[in-house]
Parts: structure tokens; C-alpha cells; sequence
């Protein structure tokens, strides 16, 4: 692998432009369902929900090889011109088939773009000469921000302007990056054994398997992945909590919201305040801490029968900041260990597995989730949190029991 580098001056500038494109990925969430929700398709809502996930799910594999095998730093920018190209051509085709056919090249440009960038972030880290786990963090804190700012501006915006115009703003915010990419000069070149590899005949299970061996890799992800696919049956079941179980309307909806977003954005802060020298047993302990709220969730709001709408959202709105805060600082620790870990030339693959364990994961969690609803939400959140709790456990044994058998 040859030396990263990137402009001086321009990771701070990088890291507002990831933030504005960051927020545009929740509009164009937000303004994707929006359009679909008001068409009268049969499962038009599913239909966008898989293939926004499926088709990069599908192609996990070649994008760990093409991401380990190609500047990551030209992927970036590629993936977010393509986006800018995509997005202005469905503002223009509003009909349900351009709509699918849109999100599912989304979806895969959205995968190979994740890939490039959990790649990059050390690059960035450097540049900005601070700890990677720090990197990882402010990175934690954009997406929450975006995940904050995003639904209220992408709702604002279709209100104010329709569905094109705000797919069109998203457009521009991926123009911008791509032009923030560009200018840095970020740069992750390969070696040119790893592209002629690439190019050769070497299959991908080979290419995957050094990585697949590495047991601490291999249980971090593993516990990750269950613990996406607790929280998505939770996810699902959200709605119905708060409208059927607790009775309550839109506006405790976005509160929570920007409750779980904000509890996000804390834990994000907090893990930037200090090094991770150990991040495997904090990603383990968030992980359980997530699962804990979830079932204090469902356990509150079951057992105490006499319980009225406020008291029960003040519950959950408790959770939800407790619960988002160990969700970045879980994030923050399973990013930084995977990229510890990984093989400099192996990072695109590591991420690529990342990505899929994530979008697998949720797209189960969602199916799982369906089948609690709209009656039994308490019912989902206890699932989850049992899920997460175990997943937290197991990892922190498994770990312990790797150590053991290295030491």
C-alpha cells in the first residue's frame, strides 16, 4: 500500500461537506418514502425499503475487491457524482418504476461509497492529526447530526417545494462533495500487485478468507450484525408504539426522534473525548446498554397498566437518549477495532462484510419486526432488548475466550 495523503487545510472542509451530504442522504430517505407513500402500489413502501438495501447487499463482495484494489479516494468522489446524476434524474421521473430502478442503483453506490469512505477515515485521521478512534467519532457526530437535521429539512423542503425540487437540492449536496473529494486531494493509492490481483484470477473466497480467519474481526461483526438486527424489529415496531400502544400523535413521534439523534450526537462527543485503547469491550457494553433500554421499554410500559400517555413517553424519550448515546459510542468502537484490525490491504473487504452483516441484518430485523405489528410494539421491544443484551455478552465472552486461547 503507498502513502495516503490528503491536501493540508482541507479535512475540516471535507468534514462539512460529508455533513451536508450526510443530511442529504436523509432527505432523499425522507422524500423517497414521501413520493412512494402517496403512490397506490401494493407494497410500494417494502419495495423501496429492498431495494434500497438488496442490490448493494448482493454485490458486498466485488465492492470489498474494487474498493482494496482502486483509489478509495476516487471511488468516493465517482460514487458521489453518480449519486448527483441519479438523484436529478429521478427528481425528473416521478412514476414508481423510475422511483425502484433509482434506489436500487442508489443503493449500490451507496454501498461502494460506505465502503471507500470507512476506508478513508484514517486517512482523514491523520490529516487531522488526531486518534483514529477520534476520527471515528466526529465522523459518528456528523451522521447524527444529519440523521437530526436531515428529516426536519427533507420534510420541510417537500412541503415547501415538492418531491423533485427536493431531490434535486440532495443532488447538489453530492455534487458538492465530490467536488470537496476532488480538491482535498484525499487519496488511498493501491499497490499495483494489489490491482494486478484484482484484475487476475484469484477467487473471492480466497481473496476473503485471510480476513474470515481473524477470529476478533470475525466476532465483531457477529455481534454487530445481531445486534442491527435487534434494533431493526424495534425500529419497525416505533410507529405503533407510539401512535396505537401509547396514543399519542405526530409531534411525541419527532420529539422521540430527535431524542434518540440527540442522545447520538452526545455519545459521539463522549467518545471523542478520550482514546479508545480497548475498544472491543466498550463496543460489547454499548451494545448491551442498547439492548437494556429496549427492554426497559417494553417491561415499563407492560407492567405498569395504569400508565398514562406522558408518563410513558417520558419513559421511552429516557431510553432513547440513553440508548442512541451507547449506539454511537458503539458505532465509534466497532469502526475503530475493525480498521485496527484489518490488513492494510484488506480494509475494502473488512468494510465490504461490515456493510452486508448491516444491511442483512436490518432487512431481517424488518421482516421480524412486521410481524409484531401494529398491536404487540411492546412485544418487538422486548425481543430486541433481549437480542441485544445477548449479543453484548456473547461478544465480551467470545473475546475473553480468544484471548485465553492466544495468551
Amino acid at each position: 500500500m503507498q502513502a495516503v495523503r490528503i491536501r493540508a487545510g482541507w479535512g475540516w472542509l471535507l468534514l462539512a461537506a460529508v455533513t451536508l451530504s450526510t443530511i442529504g442522504d436523509e432527505i432523499t430517505l425522507i422524500t423517497l418514502m414521501f413520493r412512494t407513500a402517496g403512490d397506490r402500489t401494493p407494497f410500494a413502501i417494502p419495495m423501496l425499503l429492498v431495494a434500497q438495501l438488496l442490490p448493494g447487499l448482493l454485490a458486498a463482495p466485488l465492492i470489498g475487491r474494487l474498493v482494496d484494489t482502486r483509489d478509495a479516494g476516487k471511488l468516493l468522489a465517482a460514487t458521489a457524482l453518480a449519486n448527483a446524476v441519479i438523484l436529478a434524474w429521478m427528481a425528473r421521473h416521478p412514476d414508481m418504476l423510475s422511483t425502484i430502478v433509482g434506489a436500487g442503483i442508489l443503493g449500490i453506490s451507496f454501498a461502494i461509497g460506505g465502503a471507500a469512505s470507512f476506508t478513508l477515515i484514517p486517512v482523514l485521521a491523520t490529516a487531522l492529526g488526531m486518534a483514529l478512534s477520534r476520527a471515528n467519532a466526529v465522523v459518528e457526530f456528523v451522521r447524527s447530526v444529519g440523521m437530526l437535521a436531515g428529516p426536519v429539512v427533507g420534510g420541510t423542503l417537500v412541503a415547501w417545494g415538492g418531491t423533485a425540487n427536493a431531490l434535486l437540492i440532495d443532488a447538489a449536496s453530492f455534487a458538492v462533495l465530490a467536488a470537496v473529494v476532488l480538491g482535498s486531494g484525499l487519496r488511498r493509492p493501491v499497490d499495483r500487485s494489489d490491482e494486478a490481483r484484482g484484475r487476475g484470477g484469484a477467487t473471492l473466497l480466497s481473496e476473503y478468507l485471510p480476513v474470515l480467519r481473524d477470529r476478533r474481526i470475525r466476532v465483531m461483526i457477529g455481534t454487530m450484525t445481531l445486534g442491527v438486527y435487534a434494533t431493526a424489529i424495534a425500529d419497525v415496531a416505533f410507529v405503533f408504539l407510539i401512535t396505537v400502544t401509547l396514543a399519542a400523535g405526530p409531534t411525541a413521534f419527532g420529539v422521540l426522534t430527535a431524542c434518540w439523534a440527540g442522545g447520538m450526537m452526545a455519545g459521539a462527543a463522549a467518545s471523542g473525548s478520550s482514546v479508545l485503547q480497548r475498544p472491543a469491550p466498550i463496543a460489547f457494553a454499548s451494545l448491551a446498554v442498547m439492548g437494556a433500554t429496549m427492554l426497559a421499554i417494553g417491561i415499563g410500559i407492560l407492567t405498569m397498566t395504569d400508565m398514562t400517555t406522558t408518563a410513558g413517553l417520558v419513559l421511552v424519550g429516557i431510553a432513547f437518549v440513553i440508548g442512541g448515546a451507547s449506539n454511537s459510542v458503539h458505532n465509534v468502537a466497532v469502526r475503530t477495532l475493525l480498521q485496527r484490525e484489518a490488513p492494510a490491504a484488506a480494509v475494502g473487504r473488512v468494510a465490504a462484510i461490515y456493510g452486508a452483516g448491516t444491511s442483512s441484518a436490518a432487512i431481517l430485523g424488518y421482516l421480524t419486526g412486521g410481524l409484531f405489528t401494529p398491536n404487540h410494539a411492546v412485544g418487538a421491544y422486548m425481543v430486541g432488548g433481549i437480542l441485544g443484551i445477548l449479543a453484548g455478552l456473547a461478544g465480551w465472552l467470545l473475546i475473553m475466550v480468544s484471548k485465553r486461547d492466544a495468551a
